[in-house]
């Protein structure tokens, strides 16, 4: 007999286990054991029948191995690990082959060898809730060659570590098919290993898509946007690209000419910082506001210094335009000196070069520039 349990007092979901059910024989189909689990969905909306709606997960198990494949063992085993009833539901609906896995033989081994990386806790919690796969289809020992192989391309378990937390599906990639061709896809466009080290760090993520597809993006970085392979800024280049699709990168063009851009100025930009082909057009607005309708500079020379249209508008430039400006009316400062060599300085070095030289003329300079105010009310008036 079949019995169901459902909880629509509580209106959220549950696992629930039930009983054996024995399925009735047939020419074709043997006996079975099944374990079937209720998904009970949440509370139905006002209006709505009454009556929870429930969902069976049904799990074949074979009467030899049922006892062996116990679906409480998986339940009791992830709740060990720490994982809470939403969350084991969670999996369990997503991945119910789950619940056949063996704990000793297959969710234990998995499990130390995150751990043995450093993935524990909430860290660990997080990566297999929203993976399932790494526990019922990828292997031991496949993850074992999957984090050698990523570990001997970044340099360190830290490394290691930091980029599977940074993209939790690193580890479902095929290594064979998908991780070390797009390793060796890279170098073959001549970058360095160490270069290659520092970008896999900080964009994982791309090493997981399809190699046919970072194919070409890798060759529209070179078409598209002249920049040529030994360029120290082609991985950059290859980002950009990678982050627009064909239309969005058209799109892209046409706002910067909606702003007096030409082609050619356009693509002197993107060779510079790839980056700023990734900038929305409030922030193209603001920057074209300031720098060509205030202070008048020319598209050209825009760029030919991009940085000028990523930066802050207000925690950076503003701020230090207002110290430059007030220098440069005192007639304390000399002509080489440019608002795009002050906004690109750090922050150490612009205190030591614009502001505390000047402590005993403008004792105020310091105080007003950490505050993030104007040191002059007119200037302060200039730039609303």
């Amino acid at each position: 007999m079949l019995i169901l349990c459902s909880n629509g007092i509580q209106g959220r979901a549950l696992l629930l286990r039930l009983r054996t059910l024995v399925l009735p024989h047939s020419a074709s189909t043997a006996s079975v054991a099944s374990d079937l689990y209720l998904v009970n969905n949440p509370a139905p909306s006002r209006g709505a029948a009454s009556t929870p709606t429930t969902t069976l997960t049904k799990v074949p198990v074979c009467r030899s191995s049922a006892k062996k494949n116990n679906p409480n063992s998986t339940i009791d085993f992830l709740k060990g690990v720490g994982l809470d009833d939403s969350q084991v539901e969670k999996m369990v609906k997503s991945h119910p082959r789950l619940l056949r896995c063996k704990v000793e033989k297959t969710l234990v081994p998995k499990i130390r060898v995150l751990e043995d990386l450093g993935i524990c806790g909430s860290e660990l919690i997080s990566l297999i809730v929203s993976n399932p796969v790494l526990l019922t289809s990828v292997s031991s020992s496949s993850l074992i060659a999957k984090l050698d192989f990523l570990k001997s391309i970044l340099g360190s378990v830290e490394n290691t570590r930091n980029a599977v937390k940074k993209v939790k599906w690193l580890l479902c990639a095929s290594l064979t098919h998908t991780l070390r061709p797009n390793f060796e896809l890279l170098k073959s466009y001549g970058i360095s290993d160490e270069r290659l080290k520092k970008w896999v760090v900080k964009n994982p993520r791309l090493l997981c898509c399809n190699p046919k597809w970072v194919q070409e993006r890798l060759v529209r970085v070179e078409q598209v946007l002249g920049i040529p392979r030994e360029s120290g800024i082609f991985l950059h280049g290859f980002i950009a690209i990678a982050s627009l699709t064909k239309k969005n990168l058209r799109l892209k063009f046409e706002l910067f000419k909606k702003y007096g851009w030409s082609e050619s100025d356009i693509l002197e930009m993107a060779k510079r910082l790839p980056n700023c082909l990734l900038i929305s057009e409030a922030k193209l607005k603001t920057g074209m506001d300031f720098f060509v309708n205030k202070l008048g500079y020319k598209i050209g020379y825009l760029a030919a210094r991009p940085p000028l249209l990523l930066l802050s508008m207000e925690e950076r430039i503003l701020p230090r335009y207002a110290v430059f400006k007030v220098l440069q009316e005192r007639n304390l400062m000399g002509r080489k000196h440019s608002i795009y060599s002050a906004v690109n300085m750090s922050e150490s070095q612009f205190l030591d070069t614009y502001v505390r030289p000047f402590n005993d003329n403008l004792p105020e300079l310091y105080e007003a520039y950490a505050g993030k105010k104007s040191v002059d009310s007119s200037v302060q008036n200039g730039m609303q």
